[in-house]
């Protein structure tokens, strides 16, 4: 568990970009607010909660495991607070704008959904509470969680007055979006570089059944990628004691794509990997991609090649002394890494559309145009978004109760 989640977090150290705000607040009892529209105390603890039953889930861990060390005097929640915290801030601050363009664009909510937002509270206070309100809050408070029925209805509105604004702006299934939009989140979100891999380890067996088996090179086949990669090294790498993972070599004539056909272990994409710039633990899974990150366009870098054993069998570490079975994080070779430049429209060609999938793609353009949007209504309206830092500090990784409340409504106790 730990190693898992520490090769999830070492790679994601690179932080999210700063949100813009200023530090001031006339009001307590407001976590945010922009103008006349807040966001109040119990409903950012609602919002976190629920945020971070997400990541528990996506980590693997659970909330026992927020106290255990994932480096030296370094804790999980701490990683957490730091890695994902700004992430969630921003989904915040949109929805509290989308409270302001709402109003603004004359848009109007129905009685039909608002009654839907009062039967789902309904529906939690017929199962804890019996029925009622009072007794459903007493039973909230009674299992950590410092909010209320009415909490719940206001964020149900504000979330569906939220998907009523992106609809407005971009389509029900973002049609409005155009290819400025895309190629602008594209060119400032993604990268894109080419891994050659030389596997001096093992070799994977694949059944007509999909399954796996690893076998140990021979003692031949290892000197023979050994040699391979003392020749990549030799054309791509110039030692510099200056870097740490990351040694570069400048030579243009050289043709990395005839290259990589001659040597990558890795022959999936010839066209290279289009992939987010790890800004999030989505994202920075691996070295590979840290390091692709900090190359310029043209560098090669080279790091350790490293994997999960997701097979049968097992294999032995180059020194034979360390049997390595499934499950296990181990290196196996090296990966040369060369950073590319960015194609135009990348996301319209059919060999990139692993890197761009068609049911989240345009989404995500929508969110990050939207919170671009945010930015420039600050400027342009001369209004500024405050935050109660000693609100919005009190809360934290540790003291928020992962909010179970959809898993309730969806799987009952159980």
């Amino acid at each position: 568990m730990k190693k898992r989640i520490l090769s999830i977090l070492l790679a994601s150290l690179i932080l999210l970009s700063i949100v813009p705000m200023l530090v001031s607040c006339n009001s307590n009892d407001n976590v945010y607010e922009l103008g006349a529209y807040s966001i109040k105390r119990d409903e950012y603890e609602y919002l976190m909660g629920m945020q971070k039953k997400l990541t528990l889930e996506n980590l693997g861990a659970t909330e026992d495991q927020l106290s255990s060390e994932v480096m030296d005097d370094i804790s999980l929640g701490d990683y957490m607070d730091a890695l994902y915290r700004e992430e969630f801030d921003q989904s915040v601050l949109t929805l509290l704008f989308s409270q302001v363009l709402f109003d603004e664009l004359g848009l109007t909510l129905s009685q039909e959904r608002i009654d839907y937002a009062n039967s789902i509270v309904k529906m939690l206070i017929d199962r804890f509470g019996g029925g009622i309100e009072k007794v459903f809050n007493k039973w909230l408070s009674n299992n950590g969680y410092n909010f209320s029925a009415d909490t719940l209805r206001r964020v149900y509105i504000m979330q569906y007055k939220e998907a009523m604004v992106l609809n407005h702006l971009y389509g029900e299934n973002r049609e409005k979006l155009d290819t400025l939009d895309k190629e602008d989140y594209c060119q400032s979100t993604y990268m894109h570089f080419q891994v050659i891999i030389i596997n001096t380890l093992y070799k994977k067996h694949t059944d007509s059944n999909g399954k796996s088996t690893y076998i140990n090179l021979s003692e031949d086949e290892r000197k023979y990628y050994k040699q391979l990669e003392k020749e990549l090294t030799a054309l791509l790498v110039d030692e510099d004691e200056s870097y740490n993972y990351i040694i570069l070599k400048d030579d243009k004539n050289l043709s990395y794509d005839e290259l990589y056909k001659k040597y990558s272990d890795d022959q999936f994409f010839p066209q290279g990997y289009y992939m987010k710039k790890p800004t999030s633990y989505q994202f920075a899974s691996s070295d590979t991609l840290a390091t692709a990150l900090m190359l310029s366009e043209g560098e090669c870098g080279v790091i350790d090649a490293k994997r999960y054993f997701d097979g049968d069998g097992t294999i032995k570490t180059e020194n034979g002394e360390e049997e390595i079975k499934a499950g296990d994080y181990f290196t196996y070779g090296s990966a040369f890494i060369k950073k590319l430049p960015m194609e135009s429209n990348a996301y319209e060609k059919e060999e990139n559309k692993e890197f761009f999938p068609s049911e989240t793609f345009l989404s995500s353009v929508a969110q990050y145009t939207y919170y671009k949007r945010l930015s420039a209504y600050e400027t342009e309206s001369n209004t500024t978004i405050y935050v109660n830092n000693d609100s919005k500090n009190g809360f934290n990784y540790f003291n928020i109760k992962a909010n179970e409340l959809d898993y309730y409504l969806f799987y009952g106790d159980e």
